[in-house]
């Protein structure tokens, strides 16, 4: 059964991120293209005319490519959530934005390499400079790999090392019910841990991979992790539905790959 929802992409701290168009999502099946209804795209609060992000223009960016294998790690063994979050959060990192310095942006970014790390586009696109930061760290990073359409980006430090991610998933050994945890900034709360079910395996018409998932998120998840009750790397979160319960999108981590 197919389902049109307007897709609303999550932000931080008031600062608007990009627009996205109606996804028309199956029920993992990829869709015949046919013409949408014009609809009106929901805007997150803090959206206005004079927010700083606004006002900042969205700068061009890298073309897309995959600059680094796929990791191969698979954590086998189910993990409580205390060692869970021991185990992923060094991986998952809060990412700010600045132009003419002033934040234009905030949200997550997961790594998955000693330099590289994955996050959404809406986070990264109007900003001249990028910081990567944790608890213990802050690093500059910049844009190296963007596909705005499907609203994945890779970064690339350019001094320190990151901490990567322990395992990773591949989308089609996914399954609805599976229990899944969330780590990501929301509103500027780094390395919150939350938790949920997938809801949901889904495909656009121009087949990206979506995991729907009950655990909670807020504005500034955008670009954090959702992983597996292993520890295991299966998402990135990229959209809520407003207006609705528990209704949030994970583009699959395995997509960044493709």
């Amino acid at each position: 059964m197919k389902l049109s929802v307007i897709a609303l992409a999550l932000s931080l701290s008031g600062c608007a991120a990009a627009e996205h168009a109606v996804l028309s999502l199956a029920l993992d099946q990829q869709w015949a293209a046919r013409p949408h209804p014009k609809v009106r795209v929901a805007r997150p609060p803090g959206s206005n005319p004079t927010s700083v992000h606004n006002k900042a223009p969205e700068l061009v960016l890298p073309p897309w490519n995959v600059p680094l294998p796929r990791p191969s790690g698979v954590l086998q063994y189910a993990l409580p959530p205390p060692l869970l979050f021991k185990a992923a959060s060094p991986a998952v990192y809060a990412v700010l934005g600045e132009s003419a310095a002033l934040a234009t942006s905030q949200g997550s970014a997961v790594a998955v390499s000693s330099k590289e790390a994955i996050t959404n586009c809406h986070v990264v696109a109007r900003a001249k400079t990028i910081t990567l930061a944790n608890a213990t760290t802050r690093l500059r990073a910049e844009v190296i790999a963007a596909d705005r359409k499907t609203d994945r980006c890779y970064l690339r430090v350019q001094d320190g090392e990151l901490e990567p991610v322990p395992g990773f998933r591949d989308y089609a050994s996914i399954s609805v019910g599976e229990a899944v945890f969330t780590i990501g900034s929301p509103e500027g709360l780094i390395n919150t841990l939350g938790d949920g079910l997938v809801s949901g395996l889904r495909r656009s018409e121009n087949g990206i991979e979506y995991i729907q998932i009950t655990a909670p998120v807020s504005p500034g998840s955008s670009g954090g992790g959702v992983f597996d009750d292993r520890g295991n790397l299966i998402g990135i979160t990229t959209f809520t539905i407003r207006e609705a319960q528990n209704l949030n999108f994970a583009i699959a981590a395995s997509h960044f790959w493709r």
